[in-house]
């Protein structure tokens, strides 16, 4: 593979793609091993040589899985020979657990060490992952959350709690802030699905006095979903919003996500980590999703959660607005949505981020995590 011992990690999707870039970083500057695997624009600039393209592996829900169903299933099985190889020292698994729970059960058998930062959401659903992950030896697990460290402490795993990366981000001061912010998802297939909503949305918003003079900016999570975004635009078939609408790339660096996200009136957002960059910047949001038929009627049926909004969540109280949107309620949804959008706004009210902010200062920085990972081969 590299031609020098490595270590494998694997993050799928772009919340474990700016996870994992500090991680990738510290195993280069370390000097000893090379690291290789799956991983976004973030960690190969980080120095991640790529095995797989990574294009290919974002999926949200079941429904997304099976189309491309044979290209993961190629993708997996890179990933399975570079970790079964003499070469391979261990694993760093991000988030992304149908790949990463296959991954670290085979560590496990191989006997090499295994790091899995951000594992499975086992409070909500599938609690019986914790019970495998708490059999195996030779993994420990990294949680930026209490009630994650909670739960599978309980489950009597390797566990330690880690502050977010997001958390040493600087806010520049805005005065006048005149943007609203669409994030539909950081999944081509998720964003899809949610951005003629949240167009329709901003079509309904335009007639609003608080709303009709702010300039509407589409974040594409990476570069390859810009003329994805454009081309879903011009479909819309509304010249007006076509001129109205910019898509612009949402900002690989932290402190110039903290800042655009902190300059913007208000935000309309996928749920995902992206919720909770805003909140720790500041930015009003409403954070709404409309999954695949599939993963909707299975959701409904298993998920055992309050919210899904990742700030509801860790506060438990709804801080923003949420709106799960359900198979044939899309009209009444935009309806909703843009009502909670113009009473947000309207109530100018400054979001406090400091309960946030010290829930997720708890713990160990992810540089020193990895430094303590990379200590049992030196």
């Amino acid at each position: 593979m590299s031609g020098k011992p490595y270590i494998l990690f694997c993050a799928g999707e772009d919340s474990g793609d700016s996870i994992g870039e500090s991680l990738v970083r510290a195993v280069v500057a370390k000097g000893s091993f090379a690291a290789l695997g799956a991983g976004g624009a973030r960690m190969q600039t980080a120095g991640l040589q790529a095995i797989v393209d990574y294009e290919i592996l974002p999926v949200s829900g079941f429904g997304d899985v099976l189309p491309r169903y044979f290209k993961l299933r190629r993708s997996f099985s890179e990933l399975k020979k570079a970790l079964e190889s003499t070469d391979c020292m261990g694993l760093v698994a991000v988030d992304y657990p149908g790949f990463n729970m296959k991954l670290v059960r085979l560590a496990g058998s191989l006997r090499k060490p295994c790091l899995y930062v951000a594992p499975p959401q086992v409070w909500a659903w599938k609690s019986q992952r914790a019970r495998e992950l708490a059999q195996n030896s030779f993994v420990k697990l990294a949680v930026f959350f209490d009630f994650e460290e909670n739960a599978y402490r309980s489950a009597g795993c390797d566990v330690v709690r880690v502050q977010h990366p997001f958390l040493s981000s600087r806010l520049v001061d805005v005065l006048h802030k005149s943007s609203l912010l669409l994030l539909p998802g950081s999944r081509k297939s998720q964003a899809l699905r949610n951005l003629p909503l949240y167009l329709k949305m901003v079509q309904v918003l335009q007639k609003s006095q608080a709303l009709s003079r702010l300039e509407v900016v589409l974040l594409a999570a990476r570069q390859e979903l810009v003329p994805v975004f454009e081309k879903a635009l011009r479909q819309f078939n509304d010249e007006t919003l076509l001129k109205n609408v910019q898509v612009k790339v949402t900002p690989v660096d932290a402190e110039e996500r903290c800042s655009l996200y902190h300059g913007a009136a208000i935000a309309l957002s996928a749920p995902g980590t992206a919720t909770l960059e805003l909140s720790l910047s500041g930015c009003p949001t409403v954070v709404c999703t409309k999954p695949d038929f599939l993963t909707y009627c299975l959701g409904s049926l298993f998920v055992k959660t309050k919210y899904f909004a990742l700030p509801n969540i860790i506060l438990d109280k709804p801080v923003y607005p949420e709106l799960m949107v359900s198979p044939g309620q899309s009209q009444q949804a935009v309806v909703r949505c843009a009502q909670e959008m113009v009473e947000l706004l309207s109530s100018k009210q400054n979001l406090d981020s400091s309960l946030l902010h010290a829930k997720l200062s708890v713990g160990k920085t992810l540089e020193s995590l990895m430094a303590e990972f990379l200590r049992q081969f030196i």
